[in-house]
């Protein structure tokens, strides 16, 4: 099998596991429609590479308001590996206890409001408070999370929990543990 007939049947086994999550989606999109109907915000959120979700939700021309993304751009913004806010820096800011809670204090958040916090591992400090910041206001979490990976990591969590602990659902991206999912010899 070639590499790219390789990469394309993964593909599609990525697909049928969506597939086999559409009731759970279904369920996040219910939750999500009915916070924008209310006139309230789903409230997203990602760091590091996590955030590119986050921002091709960003409401566009064309699409559908309703989403609020929360880019934190110290978490995100990691062009360079080494320097000013290089790569090194936004890992150890990503693990630096009750950072959400400050980034968090600058929205208006309601029990009417729903959110999708975005971490391939979930096991960051983060994203893990910003789920559970969430959920101690009373809004309903979404967690999207590679299965695979967060059970193949540790959490950096002072209670070693963690991002599917605080969702009231899980959504697994089925991605592989290290992102990449196609051998070239």
């Amino acid at each position: 099998m070639t590499p790219s007939t390789d990469y394309l049947e993964k593909c599609r086994e990525l697909v049928n596991h969506a597939l086999d999550q559409a009731n759970v989606i279904s369920k996040a999109a219910d939750w999500f429609a009915k916070t924008i109907l209310a006139g309230r915000m789903v409230h997203l959120f990602g760091s590091g590479h996590s955030r590119i979700m986050v921002e091709e939700m960003w409401p566009r021309y064309g699409s559908f308001p309703g989403f609020n993304p929360i880019v934190e751009l110290s978490l995100t913004f990691h062009n360079p590996v080494v320097g000013a806010n290089g790569q090194r820096q936004a890992m150890f800011l990503e693990n630096t206890p009750g950072l959400a809670k400050r980034i968090l204090r600058n929205y208006d958040l309601s029990p009417i409001d729903s959110a999708l916090v975005a971490s391939s591992s979930g096991c960051n400090v983060v994203p893990i408070e910003i789920a559970q910041e969430f959920q101690q206001r009373g809004v309903k979490v979404v967690a999207l999370i590679s299965r695979q990976h967060s059970d193949a990591s540790d959490s950096r969590h002072e209670s070693g929990k963690k991002l599917h602990n605080f969702a009231d659902l899980v959504l697994d991206t089925g991605a592989p543990v290290g992102d990449a999912m196609t051998m070239i010899d």
